[in-house]
């Protein structure tokens, strides 16, 4: 779909299931980035989750910018974008296409439920979409994951204009590279000062591997982040291995850290 379809559907798409005057989070199926997909309308994002890929290739605010902008071709600025990227090459990224299935689990005026599978059975995780947030639990993972958001925050990303806050509110610059291990309870927030919003990620699960974050391709490319990675290069440096563990991200309409910090503790 292009940008303007998005937006559109932004604020014009129903459910098939429930009558729309009554649903909060509304579902459909859709076609993003070459790829069939359950499109999730929420008052605060509508998400794009690709039904194969089992990853989110778009995620669009109230005013019709997309904080992923994954394309098919590209590599940051396109394919190696995604949320959650947790299995490589096999599992949780939009465009992949290794017979992994999602299907409707659960539908109610307020509540969406998609679950996925690996073909093979080995990885399976269940999301939950709410009217202010998207929960994923993770009940089997075939190897050691990590949980990443490599995309563009407000839209395009602008490294030396944007931050992103850890749950102790220091403040980064997203053109700085950061490796270590982040504080509890793991979240962060990418804020884009042009939109007034951001984007929290917030991981509950083991808490002994290190977190890492850095910029790549400049404003044509992405953010790279990612909860259980140690190294900012290497592709095998994956710490996440026991489950179940709980992945949640959500739009929020502000860039205040004491704001982001409540809306936080109710996920």
């Amino acid at each position: 779909m292009t940008p303007q379809q998005k937006t559109t559907q932004q604020t014009t798409q129903g459910s098939n299931q429930l009558n729309t005057e009554e649903c909060i989070v509304q579902v459909t199926s859709d076609v993003d980035e070459g790829q069939e997909c359950f499109v999730i309308t929420t008052p605060a994002a509508t998400y794009y989750y690709q039904k194969e890929g089992c990853g989110f290739s778009s995620l669009i605010d109230r005013s019709g910018n997309d904080w992923i902008n994954y394309h098919p071709t590209g590599g940051s600025a396109g394919n190696y974008r995604g949320i959650p990227n947790m299995g490589l090459n096999v599992f949780g990224h939009p465009g992949y296409t290794t017979g992994a299935k999602s299907w409707l689990s659960e539908q109610r005026s307020h509540f969406v439920q998609i679950t996925s599978e690996s073909a093979d059975g080995t990885w399976k995780v269940i999301w939950e979409f709410h009217p202010d947030r998207a929960v994923m639990t993770a009940q089997k993972i075939g190897a050691s994951a990590w949980l990443l958001y490599e995309g563009t925050p407000g839209g395009k990303f602008l490294p030396s204009e944007q931050y992103w806050l850890s749950s102790d509110g220091k403040v980064r610059l997203c053109d700085r590279k950061f490796r270590g291990h982040l504080p509890n309870p793991k979240w962060v927030a990418f804020c884009d000062p042009q939109s007034s919003r951001s984007l929290v990620l917030s991981y509950k699960g083991e808490s002994t591997q290190k977190d890492t974050y850095w910029p790549m391709g400049g404003e044509k490319g992405m953010t790279v982040f990612g909860f259980g990675r140690s190294d900012l290069l290497v592709r095998t440096k994956r710490h996440i291995s026991e489950t179940p563990f709980q992945f949640s991200f959500a739009l929020v309409e502000t860039l205040q850290y004491k704001v982001i910090k409540a809306a936080v503790e109710t996920f």
